[in-house]
């Protein structure tokens, strides 16, 4: 390709493509190098495919979101043997060649390519074929609901919160991960009172692209019984590593797949690395207190999540935390000035909350009639899918432990 025609693509504006339905890698190999600069100009964009350049001597990828490109040349026949014998493992192969050679059709069969393409065909079919490729990937995986925590206000307790429902979700027979999106001030950890924590989120989403489910299971802490956590990383003020979408969607998608249910505590609020968690949220919880400052930055973030990410209503439940009825700010007020008509409360009781946070231990293992722990039962339930009509007949039908 001449450097000519690569300047007349850069310049053509980009074709909308189908969205993948899941994160996928797609290695080349491509000795020639016929077909890579076009895929980069083409496909770089997408925050749902991760493009890698395979030489001959590397290893086979292997792995259900793995996908690799074969352009037909000689010097791959010995990898053509290699896929033929190993034709039964996990990996999706995708073959561009001559079509009117019948032989290496029938053989690319035989090493079991999802597709077959000629040589000249444009970016846009090979698009197609990885969205069919993503289709079954996501088809033949149970990927786990999404309940992310928010704070509308820093320090209204979504840690808190997000370590006491993920144990009630546990509590349900549910294998429940714990994510802390605060990449430099994250403290789920400290919550739940881990003593040695492995890995972390900023490792783990540096190495989205290459993570199986073997790699995450050793960069999570056992939080309890049936609950992992995946801890914030200690980073540094000026640390230069930069983490992108596509990392975190690659990484979510892992996740999904590994666990029944995913609880991200997102107390510092949406980045732009970390949209992909909104964007697959069943349920957002937007955390609160009752005060006007409170008020005023929640009415903010919910216009964000609203009108900037295009999270409907139906999808966010506000939690009133510390909720106390002889406030100045009633939840009729709260329901007017949010339009949020899902509103859940959890009673007030500081000194109980300030105990656990200092001993690092649920509010069920503290004192296990408590009334905190009746909300944390009726939040989980609220968040499960078709319970969401049940706190809907009235305002105070909403309410609990009170």
């Amino acid at each position: 390709m001449t450097d000519a025609k690569i300047v007349e693509l850069e310049r053509e504006r980009m074709q909308t493509l189908p969205a993948l339905s899941c994160p996928l890698q797609l290695n080349v190999m491509d000795p020639d190098e016929r077909l890579w600069p076009l895929l980069k100009i083409k496909l770089h964009n997408s925050s749902q495919l991760q493009l890698k350049k395979l030489n001959d001597q590397d290893f086979l990828p292997k792995g259900e979101r793995q996908v690799l490109l074969l352009v037909d040349h000689p010097v791959l026949a010995p990898v053509y043997d290699e896929l033929e014998r190993k034709a039964g493992e996990s990996r999706s192969l995708v073959f561009m060649g001559d079509p009117a050679n019948t032989a290496l059709v029938r053989r690319a069969m035989r090493m079991g390519a999802a597709d077959f393409l000629p040589l000249e065909s444009d970016p846009i079919e090979l698009w197609s074929a990885l969205v069919r490729i993503s289709a079954q990937v996501s088809a033949s995986i149970r990927l786990a609901p999404v309940t992310v925590v928010v704070n509308g206000k820093s320090g209204s307790g979504a840690s808190f919160v997000c370590a006491n429902l993920g144990h009630s979700f546990q509590i349900s027979d549910e294998k429940v991960l714990l994510l802390d999106a605060n990449r430099h001030y994250g403290s789920l950890a400290d919550y739940l009172n881990i003593r040695e924590k492995q890995g972390g989120l900023n490792d783990a989403l540096q190495r989205a692209n290459e993570m199986d489910a073997m790699a995450l299971a050793g960069m999570v802490s056992q939080a309890r019984d049936g609950m992992d956590v995946m801890p914030a990383s200690i980073l540094p003020l000026h640390d230069e590593n930069t983490v992108s979408a596509r990392q975190c969607a690659q990484l979510l998608h892992l996740m999904r797949g590994q666990y029944q249910r995913v609880v991200v505590d997102m107390s510092r609020g949406p980045e732009a690395w970390n949209l992909p968690l909104l964007e697959n949220a069943e349920q957002v919880v937007v955390v609160m207190q009752q005060s006007l400052s409170a008020l005023r930055e929640t009415i903010f973030l919910l216009r964000q999540l609203r009108h900037e990410l295009g999270i409907g209503k139906d999808r966010i439940l506000l939690l009133v935390n510390r909720y106390d009825k002889k406030k100045d700010v009633s939840l009729q007020e709260i329901e007017k000035a949010t339009e949020i008509k899902r509103i859940v409360t959890l009673a007030n009781d500081f000194a109980m909350a300030e105990t656990c946070t200092d001993l690092g231990r649920l509010v069920a293992e503290e004192k296990r009639n408590h009334k905190l722990v009746e909300g944390f039962n009726h939040l989980s339930s609220a968040l499960k899918p078709g319970n969401e009509q049940n706190d809907k007949p009235g305002l105070f039908k909403r309410l609990f432990g009170h």
